[in-house]
């Protein structure tokens, strides 16, 4: 029996009858792929010439659109998506709301509100091509609408339809450049619920922001190639947060200053907020502990340099002890929960680093 048959809340929302004009994400405004104008792969987080650069592994990662947001305005009274996803591979511990589902969030003064999440239907999934409509039954007038691309998956084409002859303008402009994470498969996103509800669109969010997500699950290793990339960039601010995919302490030991001086040397006055890995599981505190002390270092060293744009941010006080285990998936990946609490705490660093507080104040 199909629980959707038994419960309306678990189907796809459709509208019918209603005719749309079809925009591009760019035409409406394309926010997280700073090389989207000399790519010709669709929807593509790195360059495509640096494709013989980087592994295989990246080199399919980068297809997810992890931190992709289509931002506008309009007086539309629906909205369609239609595209085509790339080849899926099925993550068994995240819902496919937050892999292959998009968030049409409406932003105000007081935040963002979810308006609905857009999914396959899971009997549809290996259908690549997909068709969501949304009503958006709001009041009249002109909306801000952002739309959160998945996290998980990759597009090879996507539209989206406003109703006939609705007005369409820009949104407006963020009063700070982008913000660029580096990390690992919770960089990335793994395993939220939503693509609105990892840290790093969250923390974004909240600063009102653009970023840019460089999270490569299992694979953001340090490369010195993806430093200098990062250093090409003009940036607000980076959260490099990659000490969960450091094979080895040694290899984090061996990388993590190096891949920061990079950085330092190209951009001397971008403020960078060091992150180390969240402590989820009790048998592994000593060694988390340890390679937070690794990231801690390359801070200190940076701070004893008179570098006074460097921060810091302790990942295994994100967890409360009691419950260390309770905001992941599998003692690794984050919950939406894990992802709150990593908020709460990289919130008030963040806002300091971009020197919107001089002091650390508590998460609202």
């Amino acid at each position: 029996m199909n629980i959707a048959d038994l419960d309306k809340n678990f189907k796809t929302l459709s509208v019918s009858g209603v005719s749309y004009d079809m925009y591009s994400p760019q035409q409406l405004g394309l926010e997280g792929f700073p090389w989207d104008k000399e790519n010709e792969t669709f929807l593509y987080r790195l360059p495509d010439r640096m494709r013989s650069e980087v592994t295989d592994a990246v080199r399919v990662l980068a297809e997810c659109t992890a931190g992709g947001v289509v931002r506008f305005c309009t007086n539309s009274t629906a909205i369609l998506l239609k595209g085509c996803y790339r080849p899926l591979s099925l993550l068994p511990h995240m819902p496919f709301t937050g892999q292959g589902g998009f968030d049409v969030m409406l932003c105000g003064q007081d935040g963002e509100h979810l308006v609905s999440n857009l999914r396959a239907e899971t009997t549809d999934i290996q259908n690549q091509k997909f068709e969501f409509e949304l009503s958006c039954r709001l009041p009249e007038g002109m909306h801000e609408y952002k739309i959160y691309l998945p996290l998980y998956a990759g597009l090879e084409a996507l539209e989206i339809g406003l109703s006939s002859g609705a007005k369409v303008e820009q949104a407006p402009a963020y009063g700070l450049k982008p913000i660029l994470f580096y990390g690992s498969s919770i960089t990335q996103g793994g395993c939220a619920s939503r693509p609105s509800n990892c840290h790093a669109a969250q923390l974004a969010a909240r600063v009102h922001a653009e970023q840019i997500n460089l999270g490569f699950s299992g694979n953001a290793k340090g490369e010195a190639n993806i430093a200098e990339l990062i250093a090409s960039l003009d940036l607000s601010c980076f959260v490099m947060d990659y000490d969960h995919n450091a094979p080895t302490l040694e290899h984090l030991i061996q990388t993590h200053e190096p891949f920061f001086k990079i950085i330092r040397e190209r951009k001397p006055d971008l403020p960078v907020v060091m992150v180390s890995r969240p402590s989820s599981g009790w048998l592994s505190v000593e060694a988390d502990e340890k390679r937070r002390d690794v990231v801690m270092q390359t801070y200190l060293n940076a701070r004893n340099g008179g570098d006074t744009n460097v921060f810091f941010v302790d990942g295994t006080r994100f967890y409360d002890q009691d419950v260390r285990e309770m905001p992941s998936v599998d003692k690794s990946h984050p919950t939406d929960l894990g992802f709150y609490l990593m908020t709460r705490e990289i919130l008030p660093v963040l806002r300091r680093a971009l020197g919107l507080v001089t002091f650390l104040p508590a998460m609202e």
